[in-house]
């Protein structure tokens, strides 16, 4: 399937999808490409969430890059045990997570200025591009731009690719916990069904709670968030709640700066707008002032011709009344 093809189907507002994809389709078909125009119909409408993460992938990829990159760096820190640089890592995946979502909200705004950004579902749309750090599949369908529901990550630290066993030289959790675990994945979409899946794995997994990966559509189930060793669990320590509460009110107090940023910004681009269209419409009027003027300087040439020819006859007439009365006198 063409890549344009998906790019304007999933960043064409929600509501415009169907129709869109139909037409695509048709076109497809009509053109002999039948394989294409049954993909094509396959497509689902994405929700709203699903569809400001899929603008973000269309119209800033290299943001999501931002993205693959920390998804990356995560692994890495993971894998070392780098206690230190996964506590900063962490910090910056929530500034990016933060950051994206802003971002989107602003896209969809620009897309749509009626679409006030205090409604957009902001929450589902970082979940989603934190499930896209924890899973490979739904990283690349982040990338591709084509998510059709918001999905959720609940798990510790980020994942690591599924199947992505342990080898010989890495710290095995038996030197520690004397036994193997179990480690469960549950699959679901916000608001979904869950579908879990069991693998057992060397290592602290059970003690640790393993890794939750939620979603729905084309992406199917999962294996099990990998864990680290017990090392990683400086990556998210303690925090008062107190400063917790205080974060919550600060993150609340960002969207809502955000929401009044776009707001403006959407103000901004209206008044714009219709100042453009004031001075069109005074261009208008000032051409149709124009062709007036000129209409109405000819009428005043005419009318003093016609003044004018008026007192000629008016004088022949007064001439030819005197020949009159001296003849007949």
């Amino acid at each position: 399937m063409p890549e344009e093809t998906v790019r304007e189907l999933y960043t064409a507002l929600p509501e415009q999808f169907t129709a869109a994809r139909d037409a695509a389709a048709a076109a497809a078909k009509a053109a002999g490409h039948g394989a294409q125009a049954t993909a094509i119909k396959r497509l689902r409408r994405p929700t709203l969430a699903a569809w400001l993460v899929n603008l973000l992938a269309h119209r800033a990829p290299e943001r999501i890059g931002e993205l693959t990159a920390l998804a990356a760096e995560l692994r890495d820190a993971q894998r070392q045990l780098r206690g230190a640089d996964l506590r900063t890592l962490t910090v910056r995946r929530r500034e990016l997570l933060s950051a994206l979502a802003g971002q989107a909200a602003d896209l969809a705004v620009q897309a749509q200025p009626t679409l006030s950004p205090l409604k957009l579902p902001l929450t589902e749309v970082e979940q989603t591009l934190a499930a896209a750090l924890a899973d490979d599949d739904i990283a690349a369908q982040v990338r591709a731009g084509a998510v059709v529901k918001a999905v959720s990550y609940t798990g510790f630290g980020a994942a690591l690719p599924s199947g992505d066993e342990p080898d010989d030289n890495e710290p095995s959790g038996d030197a520690e916990t004397g036994g193997r675990a179990a480690a469960r994945g549950t699959v679901r979409a916000i608001g979904g069904r869950a579908a879990t899946r069991t693998a057992t794995r060397k290592g602290p997994a059970a003690a640790t709670g393993g890794g939750t990966v939620a979603r729905q559509g084309s992406v199917t189930a999962i294996e099990p968030a990998r864990v680290a060793p017990t090392a990683v669990a400086e990556v998210e320590p303690p925090v008062p709640v107190g400063l917790r509460r205080e974060l919550d009110a600060a993150r609340d107090a960002e969207r809502r700066a955000r929401g009044e940023v776009a707001t403006a910004r959407a103000a901004e681009a209206s008044a714009v707008d219709e100042l453009a269209q004031l001075r069109d419409a005074l261009a208008a009027l000032e051409e149709r002032r124009g062709r007036a003027q000129q209409e109405a300087n000819g009428r005043r040439a005419a009318r003093t011709a016609a003044e004018r020819a008026l007192a000629a006859a008016v004088r022949r007439t007064a001439k030819a009344q005197a020949a009159i009365d001296v003849a007949t006198a």
